[in-house]
């Protein structure tokens, strides 16, 4: 009986060793992108950028600029252009929340012509997950 009484002892104190472990672990591995359960927040100064008019094969870019105004690190996941002829470039880095970043965008006209709609689609960890930027312009072929 008292063999009993130890065997469940070292039990219990293996139960609860093991409970306090996963929870300390899981605090250690909590996801960065929380600050006290808040939530990362995007807001850009603008969504939309008109380019105007531009020849065949002219470069075009923008700057679209943002600001974490939630409580928690902003997280770009991924920048997602429509097609082959717009780039962008981005800092990977969190953006903590009160500060400012930016997403570069790049739209090549070569072989392009008229009206031109160019999206590029931001995921990030805020809600909603993904925001649309674009471009707009018209490409003029030259004579």
């Amino acid at each position: 009986m008292k063999n009993l009484f130890v065997i469940l002892f070292i039990v219990a104190i293996a139960i609860c060793s093991a409970c306090n472990n996963a929870a300390n672990q899981q605090t250690e591995n909590t996801d960065t992108t929380t600050v006290a359960n808040g939530m990362a927040e995007i807001q850009f100064e603008q969504l939309f950028y008109n380019f105007g008019s531009i020849y065949q094969g002219e470069q075009v870019s923008y700057t679209f600029k943002f600001k974490n105004t939630g409580s928690a690190n902003l997280i770009i996941e991924r920048v997602e252009t429509t097609c082959g002829c717009t780039a962008s470039e981005y800092n990977r880095e969190p953006v903590k929340p009160g500060t400012s970043g930016e997403i570069k965008v790049k739209f090549d006209s070569s072989g392009k012509s008229g009206k031109q709609f160019k999206t590029v689609i931001i995921t990030s960890n805020t809600e909603p997950k993904r925001v649309e930027l674009v471009m707009e312009g018209e490409v003029i072929v030259k004579n």
